[in-house]
């Protein structure tokens, strides 16, 4: 899942690009940012998975939240940020990505915006069945074999706040990378159009 995350946020950079709307290529380079900070922990939480609870299978995980409440929590931080939640670094990206689209292309924005919906629906619900579902008194994943389920580690731990607080940081204050991405944009869809006048005068 956590792979097919990675190919719908490159699908989402290449849309942006495809407008030629400098709000588009710069929602664009902005996902890239992104996805470099929600990815690895992503994967940070599956590594995470795989060593405490031996397995990576959703149908395997029950009760996380209950069992290993540092890692239900950074399981929760990294799927929010992927699918795009308000406040952090991939709605940002997003945004300007669906509106550059709608700009170019008008009401055929309605298509990208649909497969978000069903990214939304995927994460919320592979969410609530290995965060919240089960998990009472004495039940444990069937991976476990009967062993005491253990959280986190503290270094474990640490590396996954910080990605989880660039995450948030880039969410509220976008405009420490976006603006500097705008102008940059902006100026490489002058050239590219000087370039293509350039190309068709007589």
């Amino acid at each position: 899942m956590v792979a097919y995350s990675s190919v719908s946020h490159m699908g989402l950079i290449f849309l942006g690009i495809a407008t030629m709307q400098p709000l588009g290529i710069a929602g664009a380079i902005f996902m890239m940012l992104a996805h470099g900070i929600i990815s690895p922990h992503l994967f940070a939480v599956c590594g995470a998975f795989k060593h405490h609870y031996h397995t990576l299978e959703i149908g395997s995980m029950r009760g996380i939240a209950k069992h290993s409440p540092w890692l239900g929590g950074h399981m929760m931080t990294a799927w929010m940020a992927s699918l795009g939640l308000p406040l952090m670094a991939g709605f940002v990206a997003e945004i300007a990505i669906m509106i550059a689209f709608w700009m170019t292309f008008g009401w055929l924005v309605i298509l990208p915006a649909l497969t978000l919906i069903i990214t939304a629906a995927y994460y919320l619900w592979s969410m609530q069945r290995t965060i919240f579902e089960g998990g009472e008194e004495g039940e444990l994943p069937e991976s476990l074999h009967g062993e005491d389920p253990v959280d986190i580690t503290w270094h474990e731990n640490a590396g996954m706040i910080v990605l989880a607080g660039f995450a948030v940081l880039l969410g509220i204050l976008p405009f420490i990378f976006f603006d500097m991405m705008s102008a940059y944009s902006g100026e490489f869809v002058s050239e590219i159009l000087l370039d293509v006048l350039n190309e068709v005068r007589p």
